[in-house]
């Protein structure tokens, strides 16, 4: 578990076997020749793909398998690249891979204006009348579908060629606040003078100590101000950009284009500000609950991260870990029980820490390799549920890819954390249901009301945010950092500020939140979360065919719209309920936690 243990020295059992994709570099070298073959067979067809059938066909059969291809080499070389970010041979590697990527999208991109030229009747006819199409179906129902957003050849190249520049103010941004940002030193809990990161300041607002966490966010803030018109500036760069391009692209405004990518009607979005605000008594009760337990009558923002009973000290073995893992899954039945088994058996899961490893933890992989595992592990609980969390992901683009066409595998982000987050639950409560120790319980149940107030509440209010960024620049084409700040302060008085003191020193956080680039994937944590707990609600209920319902959601891969998909496991994301059933669980939750 040591985390400068190199990487030669980890134990095979416990490393990800990437051999399953190249054996050898000579097998790699082979696909990259395959791939760099294939985009020259590809431009070869240029001008002919809507011509007949025959020749959709042959376009669409090649470029899947040189995308297959293309995604095994991508997914190789990045999971080689996290083992050890300072490994040379890696980063170049990556780097390869990248540009190959970038060469194929480039040189590929005449496709889509291309079969635009034609109406999709006339596609329909190739559909009908060729049977081997239909697994492109989809694929071109969506192509069409963004016909009225796509611009001629010449333009969708220059808006390609400047995908790079257009994205730099994310990356500036990132710059300041990870290398130019400095933000001084604390005194931590021990008294000792520590540098104060953005990393470990996610530890020191936690503190138990209440000096320390205030330190920290105090600090924290007045760094950030320094910065404030330097991060207006790249976040107003990346707004104007992504508006921009939307409005040449035809769409009225950012969020509507976001949403329609996404294939996600906006009522979903709406019902999710709207039952937050309807039920934002449970965030006020939470607050005095924390209020009262830590004892603190002037609690203000640097108090609201503070765990109410702390991470519980209990220790697991990965082997424990696994085996509470396998326990909870079996709700599910055998097959899917016995394909997590073979997770642990096959190796798809690189286990421990190491020097130059990535850190944290994530499920990755491709059409044709396994749903790869990053961890961390350390021996805590949360590692045993991030554990669960992970294997949810992978159990979800494993059941896609088993089930689904390669074009028809890839699920939406819109429905990405539910699986996820449904074994990360069903975890939590297996565990309140096998321990005795009243300690553990409330800390697990603390954990949980923290989901809640983090993922729907807070994620809720930064979606606000965002929409407030994109609206203000679309109707007035600019901002201020003084508006953003205002705005920023408003919406946590909205959210939080009922008892507890708005520090004014808040107004900067929105600096240090890198998913305001991301457009419009914040409010997707919330409903991700909300729908999960619909699930988890129905299985522990009992519901009949809750568990077949969930079974078959995760085999639908993107052969669906995502809000179609979950009604696939029962839930119906146009309405308030699934939202409204998340946070009555969060009150009974807090009932649970009041007991003990």
């Amino acid at each position: 578990m040591n985390k400068e243990r190199l990487r030669k020295d980890q134990l095979e059992e416990f490393t990800w076997d990437l051999g399953q994709m190249y054996p050898s570099m000579e097998d790699l070298e082979q696909d990259v020749s395959k791939v760099e073959k294939g985009i020259v067979d590809l431009v070869a067809q240029r001008g002919t793909v809507g011509k007949s059938e025959q020749t959709l066909l042959s376009f669409l059969k090649k470029s899947e398998e040189i995308e297959r291809i293309l995604y095994r080499l991508e997914t190789y070389a990045f999971r080689k690249y996290d083992e050890d970010i300072s490994n040379v041979d890696s980063q170049a590697l990556l780097g390869k891979m990248k540009n190959l990527a970038n060469r194929y999208a480039s040189e590929t991109a005449f496709f889509v204006p291309e079969i635009l030229e034609n109406e999709f009747s006339k596609i329909e006819g190739f559909l009908n009348k060729e049977k081997e199409l239909e697994p492109y179906r989809l694929l071109l129902e969506h192509i069409f579908r963004m016909k009225p957003y796509t611009l001629s050849e010449k333009e969708e190249k220059i808006l390609s060629n400047l995908s790079m520049p257009l994205g730099e103010s994310e990356q500036i941004a990132d710059i300041v606040r990870d290398s130019e940002l400095q933000f001084g030193t604390i005194l931590d809990e021990e008294g000792k003078e520590v540098l104060l990161t953005n990393e470990n300041y996610l530890i020191y607002n936690k503190s138990k100590n209440r000096e320390v966490r205030k330190n920290a966010f105090l600090t924290m803030y007045h760094s950030y101000e320094k910065y404030k018109e330097t991060l207006t500036a790249t976040l107003l760069g990346h707004v104007a950009a992504t508006s921009k391009v939307n409005q040449i692209r035809g769409f009225s405004n950012s969020l509507d284009a976001s949403l329609f990518h996404n294939r996600v009607p906006r009522i979903v979005y709406e019902n999710l500000k709207a039952v937050v605000h309807e039920r934002m008594d449970l965030m006020d009760t939470y607050i005095q609950l924390k209020k009262k337990v830590l004892q603190i009558k002037d609690f203000a923002l640097y108090d609201t991260y503070v765990n109410l009973e702390g991470e519980s000290e209990k220790k697991y073995t990965y082997e424990e870990a696994k085996q509470i893992v396998l326990d909870v899954v079996s709700v599910f039945g055998e097959e899917y029980k016995k394909t997590i088994e073979r997770a642990f058996q096959e190796r798809w899961i690189d286990v421990y820490p190491n020097k130059g490893k990535r850190g944290g933890a994530y499920s990755a992989g491709s059409y044709d390799t396994y749903p790869y595992v990053l961890l961390n592990f350390q021996g805590n609980y949360h590692d045993v549920s991030t554990l669960a969390h992970e294997l949810g992901h992978s159990m979800h683009t494993y059941y896609s890819n088993h089930n689904q066409s390669f074009y028809n595998s890839n699920y939406k982000i819109f429905v990405a954390e539910v699986a996820s987050t449904v074994n990360e639950m069903l975890l939590n409560y297996y565990m309140l249901e096998h321990t005795e120790d009243v300690k553990e319980k409330k800390s697990i149940l603390s954990e949980m009301m923290e989901l809640f107030k983090s993922t729907i509440y807070r994620q809720t209010m930064f979606s606000e945010f965002e929409e407030y960024l994109f609206d203000t620049y679309e109707k007035t084409g600019v901002f201020t950092n003084q508006m953003l700040c205002d705005k920023y302060y408003e919406l946590n008085q909205t959210y939080f500020g009922k008892h507890v003191h708005i520090n004014d020193e808040i107004r900067y956080e929105w600096e240090r939140v890198p998913h305001f680039y991301y457009n419009f994937y914040v409010y997707q944590y919330a409903t991700g979360l909300s729908a999960a707990c619909a699930i988890v609600d129905r299985i522990r209920k009992k519901e009949k065919n809750a568990v077949s319902d969930y079974l078959s959601f995760l085999k639908t891969g993107d052969s669906l719209d995502p809000v179609d998909e979950l009604k696939v496991a029962g839930v119906d994301m146009t309405t308030k309920e699934p939202i409204e059933r998340a946070l009555d669980m969060f009150e009974e939750i807090m009932m649970e936690y009041q007991k003990l």
